[in-house]
């Protein structure tokens, strides 16, 4: 969630070694977190305010693992080969070296819209349990959170509160005090089944330049910015100076996922969004969302969410009611 990340560096990663001894005799880039992270190298962790307009990092990833709560704000977010969006009140948590971008709705960027961004990032070194401890249970727990992690989570329910609380104290504590909360919050994530992955299963970061980091998040940011519209696959190979044939290629190779199905996640993901608005005619939303007809957008809501979308916003409705 941090902007200013160099996207590539090459090392061995600590968390893959913890996970896999043999992780070293393989080559792989590591990101690193270059401004402002006092953790780097060390046995502690770090709170990340953000407090301004909007989000205004790059697509990026780093070495740490990273816990965001969204105390205020709205928009898109990127996660591996996710695409979808977050809310107010979201908690999610990446894996380290998982590729993920937050880009507010273009309504903050606006202004005289005077909307706010207020998010918090804990980081910590994947390394930081194991380092603490050497009970097996423990250890194997939590092994278990780094392993769901590198698919991006969000939790929710009684866990998405309880660590909200805890977060807040996190925040207002330092040292000693600081770090029992920290390890509180490790606990209750390492046993909870209360959330949902990102990423799809499988995933594997497959990255390996800056160039490609610059140009995917050049990419990114246009169909976040564009996705209402109709976009032309030749204007998107362009901003990678590709053909469309190339492009194509590329994008599937990295994301492990065709450039349509990720364009229609996008438009899906903000359907989901405005269907939880029920003054809003479903024919109203696929528009407002990038479809020219009905039957592209019921066939990729119910390609991609498993529901068509009254039955989507339908559950909804329980929801709030239960």
């Amino acid at each position: 969630m941090k902007s200013g990340y160099n996207a590539i560096a090459c090392t061995h990663s600590l968390f893959q070694l913890f996970l896999n001894p043999n992780y070293h005799k393989t080559y792989c880039m590591k990101a690193e977190l270059i401004i402002d992270a006092p953790i780097i190298n060390k046995k502690e962790i770090w709170i990340k305010k953000v407090n301004q307009p909007h989000f205004d990092h790059p697509f990026h990833f780093h070495q740490f693992c990273e816990l965001v709560w969204v105390e205020k704000s709205y928009g898109k977010l990127i996660v591996g080969d996710y695409a979808g969006v977050f809310s107010e009140g979201d908690l999610i948590m990446e894996g380290p070296e998982l590729p993920h971008l937050w880009r507010c709705d273009d309504i903050f960027y606006k202004s005289k819209k005077n909307l706010h961004t207020k998010a918090f990032g804990l980081y910590f070194p994947p390394t930081l349990i194991p380092n603490i401890t050497d009970d097996a249970k423990s250890l194997g727990l939590f092994k278990g959170l780094l392993n769901n992690a590198q698919r991006g989570l969000r939790f929710y329910g009684k866990t998405r509160e309880k660590i909200i609380e805890l977060f807040k104290k996190i925040i207002n504590s330092e040292g000693l005090e600081r770090m029992g909360y920290f390890l509180r919050v490790i606990h209750i994530l390492n046993k909870t089944s209360e959330f949902e992955f990102l990423a799809s299963i499988g995933y594997a970061n497959r990255f390996n330049s800056k160039h490609d980091m610059n140009r995917f998040n050049e990419v990114y940011q246009f169909l976040l910015t564009n996705f209402h519209r109709e976009i032309l696959l030749i204007e998107v190979a362009k901003i990678c100076h590709m053909t469309p044939t190339a492009f194509c290629r590329f994008f599937k190779i990295r994301t492990q996922k065709t450039f349509i199905r990720f364009l229609n996640e996008i438009r899906i993901g903000q359907a989901c969004k405005l269907l939880q608005n029920d003054d809003q005619a479903i024919k109203d939303i696929y528009v407002d969302c990038g479809y020219n007809n009905p039957v592209n957008f019921f066939k990729f809501f119910k390609l991609i969410t498993g529901k068509t979308p009254k039955e989507y916003r339908d559950n909804i409705k329980m929801m709030n009611k239960e």
